[in-house]
């Protein structure tokens, strides 16, 4: 990696346009791709080729785009349908039981369900990804996805409906050569990789195992062999990044992680360890100090939000924006259940419901991991003292609807609404939320 590209890594700058250039100049590797020629034999003059990459092109700028022109005004709320916009990636939580427990993760204090997507489900919702245009597809959401042993036929299917990226985040706990190459022949566009920790010592405290040990030289190993496999297969896709979460313990080793992986991954990143500090009241006594009269300037409350970068200076946010995520995507959990941001891990404000399933069990599952944390059955021991259930904000009526009709429903269209009014503080959900795109920041 030249040093260009060091800086890159460690200053955690996004390199998606370089995975973009990728995915629209391998094209021609993309399984959906081929997957179309086949039906159509073949593609002669190129044509459909230069189709699929506009329609790459064209999903990665909307990305921003398609939220600023409902926000501005430029597109109207009220015509979305009519105007065809659809969600531009949906999240399938194909798993929700993790086989980590990270001190940071949210499972620490939100009761979470330790299940499987249904094989039958997920199909139900990649057909209807495919009829809505969907281009981009998460298998997962707040669980580990390699866990589903169905995962290769969901990516396979996909790509068969024409899902023109699809994207997994994993642990790699569980990553052999076998899973490898499924992965692979199935035809993963992105795999992401969650590895918090430069040494052994830092990764194997901020990633323990639930269930079981898990140690720092066999999940690097299991890296190491998907790079291997994937070179030996002369496969493009997927392409791979890694990503740490900075943390006390893990400041000082970016340079350490960057030489472990730079060989063996297309992108090495690190990101802070939260998308915003929280209130200013929380910052020790000197800080607090040195910020006091400009937040008494400005009128502003001591629950004001603050966020710190990775050089250690601080911004208070003046005042909330509207959030892209309303605008994007949505979240499918493995009963069927849809949620309308990532960061509603409890799924306190559903937005509608896909499968049966969902509607029946209530909160059964989310009861059953409760109980299981309070009886300290295997796997919770040691861990997740302060968890407790999910408050439901919204109550969706109980039918089954579609993705489309959940997309452009009542209750995600009046939170769109409370968006662009300024009134986030009316959406129970969005008052707590952590990501700092939905602040005005103003550096100190």
């Amino acid at each position: 990696m030249n040093d260009q590209n060091r800086k890159f890594a460690i200053n955690a700058l996004d390199s998606q346009e370089d995975r973009v250039k990728v995915a629209i100049d391998k094209m021609d590797e993309n399984k959906a791709y081929k997957f179309a020629c086949e039906q159509v034999g073949g593609d002669p003059d190129g044509s459909m080729l230069i189709s699929f990459q506009k329609r790459f092109s064209d999903y990665r700028q909307n990305w921003r785009e398609q939220p600023k022109k409902l926000i501005d005004g430029t597109h109207s709320l009220s015509a979305m349908k009519d105007e065809k916009v659809v969600p531009l990636s949906v999240d399938i939580e194909v798993a929700s039981v993790c086989d980590l427990a990270c001190p940071f993760c949210y499972r620490q204090h939100v009761a979470t369900p330790d299940s499987l997507m249904k094989p039958e489900l997920c199909f139900n919702i990649l057909d209807q990804c495919a009829d809505l245009g969907v281009p981009s597809v998460k298998f997962n959401w707040r669980g580990e996805p390699l866990l589903n042993p169905k995962l290769p036929e969901f990516i396979h299917y996909a790509k068969r409906n024409g899902i023109l990226d699809t994207i997994i985040n994993t642990n790699a706990v569980t990553l052999d050569e076998k899973k490898a190459r499924q992965i692979i022949e199935a035809g993963l566009d992105l795999m992401i990789y969650s590895f918090d920790g430069g040494s052994k010592e830092s990764y194997e405290k901020m990633r323990p195992g639930r269930f079981n040990e898990v140690l720092f030289e066999d999940v690097y190993e299991n890296i190491k062999t998907f790079s291997r496999v994937r070179d030996e297969m002369g496969a493009v896709f997927p392409r791979t990044k890694i990503q740490m979460i900075l943390t006390e313990e893990t400041f000082k080793e970016q340079e350490k992680f960057l030489e472990l992986f730079n060989d063996y991954v297309d992108d090495v990143s690190v990101k802070a360890y939260t998308e915003r500090g929280g209130d200013i009241a929380d910052l020790d006594d000197d800080t607090f100090s040195a910020i006091k009269d400009f937040v008494s300037n400005k009128n502003l409350s001591l629950k004001t939000p603050y966020w710190k970068d990775s050089k250690g200076d601080i911004y208070i946010s003046e005042h909330r924006l509207p959030c892209e995520q309303v605008f994007q995507r949505m979240m499918v959990t493995t009963d069927g259940s849809v949620a309308m941001c990532c960061y509603d891990w409890g799924v306190e404000y559903p937005i509608g419901y896909v499968d049966q399933k969902s509607i029946d069990n209530g909160d059964l599952e989310y009861e059953k991991i409760l109980s299981s944390v309070e009886s300290n059955k295997k796997g919770f021991v040691g861990f997740m003292d302060n968890i407790s259930m999910p408050k439901r904000y919204s109550k969706p009526k109980k039918i089954v609807s579609t993705l489309s009709d959940v997309w452009y429903g009542g209750i995600v269209s009046n939170v769109r609404e409370k968006h662009l009014c300024g009134q986030l503080e009316k959406v129970e959900v969005c008052t707590r939320c952590p990501f700092k795109e939905t602040y005005k920041w103003v550096k100190i």
